[in-house]
């Protein structure tokens, strides 16, 4: 839930006239950041995905870096079990893991960039998640005056 105040408020006194408008302008307003933080999550969530990937690739170079090059070792690949050498199967580890390596820094920066974008749109709508506001409560500075409304709570 966000807590939408004095923006949003004044974009509804604006159209006092059609309460309708108002309304959709609040939710389209929700909507679309709403979508946003699910953007932001999503970018996440891909990028835990691949450290874990990652993770995974580590342990196994480090498990066949030091072992015979011309010893058995087997591969899945698509599902499929395959029998390779380790002579063979870890460059193609290494590489893998350098692609992955490069994906979850493409995956930050742009996770940076859609952050930048969420802080921007909160900023301007003056947008609060509960959290947030409740700590504001608790500080003194979330105060809200007797007669006057405290925005919209979604």
């Amino acid at each position: 839930r966000r807590k939408v105040s004095r923006k949003l408020s004044r974009i509804v006194a604006m159209s006092s006239a059609d309460p309708g408008n108002a309304a959709r302008a609040a939710q389209e307003i929700m909507r679309k950041y709403q979508l946003m933080k699910s953007e932001v999550k999503q970018y996440l969530m891909k990028i835990t995905e691949l450290d874990s990937e990652r993770n995974a690739h580590s342990l196994v170079i480090n498990t066949i870096k030091d072992l015979d090059p011309a010893r058995r070792c087997f591969r899945l690949i698509g599902g499929i079990l395959v029998e390779r050498t380790v002579k063979e199967v870890l460059p193609a580890v290494q590489n893998n893991l350098k692609g992955i390596d490069a994906m979850i820094k493409q995956l930050s920066k742009q996770l940076k960039v859609k952050q930048a974008e969420v802080d921007e749109y909160e900023e301007k709508y003056n947008i609060k998640p509960v959290g947030q506001l409740a700590q504001q409560m608790k500080a003194g500075e979330g105060k809200t005056r007797e007669g006057k409304s405290g925005g919209v709570l979604a």
